[in-house]
């Protein structure tokens, strides 16, 4: 084993969620005022950043469980009440938003999307996160929250993912060469599924609503088994960087000279090793800045209240007549300044209703049975 071990807090993991969230953003905000801003692979390709949380959060869990899971002492009780304190508050406030501007906009006569994204129907599954678990039609209400349904199927089962992993520490390296083979697989499967199922998407970018609860498994392995991998392994100091940045690298060659999707996956693979080396060896700067880290902390309240945002944004300035035939500049300003607002509320989200709910919950007698051994004493790194 290693003699250098990861640091409690591996600060550059934290800042790449922020990456992530704003690669994801600029997906969701290509569309808008006519900037064909989805012409660049980067940014057509941006769905992929979802894919990127669900193998960071994997890799934050094994490093903060792993070692628990391995001595008996992994508590299930403590892990989901510390995965609720995690994900539930901001779904949960984020689905409020999106409920209140539904009901404010059919009030006054306003459309905020298809009916069938807005079904009450669908809230129960929603409100208890289980709306990637092929409960409903389509993707509804807050649109990005069925990849917080889809962590929760992961969270559930995180114990046998990491029991597996475990078994697996002997070959470690070829475990993690066979996680990376599984979501290459898994991506041209569920790309193709819809041969198969007619009902379900077209491409791995529409699997959410219908069977979001498969797309996370494999990439959530990857960054299970990845760490598994890393905590043995160590790269040299020297190495640390270069792997970060031609992982880096090879995402943007894929993303931009339009090559199959399914390649990425070594690059994210690469870049969260490459960024944990960074960490490993006390190499971090710039990522492991104290701006950059908060920014990373944030990013699931940037991810969670971006669309409410998003609607509210361009609807706004709709009615003050800047559309598709506007200035280029003012419609470059304006899509400039809905990342500005959403990234400025995601911080106040972060700061008044985040982290304070967080605490509270995890303050609380609230408590869930723990069927086997006593709860982590682990203290949760930030952004996990």
């Amino acid at each position: 084993m290693t003699q250098l071990a990861y640091p409690q807090d591996i600060k550059p993991l934290t800042s790449l969620r922020f990456i992530a969230a704003f690669w994801v953003l600029l997906y969701h905000f290509k569309d808008h005022l006519g900037l064909n801003l989805g012409q660049w692979g980067l940014v057509a390709d941006g769905y992929l950043g979802v894919d990127l949380f669900f193998t960071l959060s994997g890799f934050i869990l094994a490093h903060v469980y792993l070692t628990s899971v391995e001595g008996g002492r992994f508590g299930y009780g403590g892990f989901l009440k510390n995965r609720i304190a995690r994900v539930y508050p901001m779904h949960l406030a984020a689905l409020a938003a999106m409920i209140v501007l539904f009901a404010g906009a059919s009030v006054l006569g306003a459309g905020v999307g298809s009916p069938d994204a807005f079904k009450l129907s669908d809230l129960p599954a929603h409100i208890f996160m289980l709306h990637a678990w092929g409960t409903t039609s389509a993707v509804g209400w807050n649109f990005p929250s069925w990849s917080i349904s889809a962590e929760w199927a992961a969270y559930l089962l995180f114990p046998l993912v990491a029991a597996l992993v475990v078994k697996a520490q002997r070959w470690s390296g070829a475990f993690a060469l066979g996680a990376i083979a599984l979501c290459v697989a898994s991506f041209w499967g569920l790309s193709n599924l819809h041969q198969v199922l007619p009902g379900v998407g077209r491409d791995f970018s529409q699997m959410t609503a219908q069977i979001g609860a498969l797309r996370i498994l494999p990439s959530f392995l990857l960054g299970v088994a990845l760490y598994a991998f890393g905590r043995t392994h160590a790269a040299p100091k020297s190495w640390a960087w270069p792997i970060a940045l031609v992982s880096a690298g090879w995402i943007v060659t894929v993303t931009m000279l339009n090559w199959w999707e399914g390649l990425v996956w070594f690059g994210l693979a690469g870049l969260l090793y490459g960024l944990a080396e960074t960490s490993r060896h006390g190499v971090d700067a710039p990522m492991g800045g104290r701006t950059f880290v908060f920014l990373g902390a944030a990013s699931y309240a940037l991810y969670m209240i971006h669309l409410p945002i998003d609607i509210v944004w361009f609807h706004t300035l709709e009615r003050f007549g800047v559309t598709e035939t506007s200035d280029l500049a003012l419609r470059i300003g304006a899509v400039a300044g809905v990342f500005v607002v959403s990234i400025i509320a995601s911080v106040f989200a972060y700061l008044w209703l985040e982290e304070p709910a967080r605490k509270w919950i995890r303050r609380s007698k609230f408590s869930l049975p723990s069927f086997r051994g006593a709860r982590s004493a682990n203290p949760e790194p930030r952004g996990s």
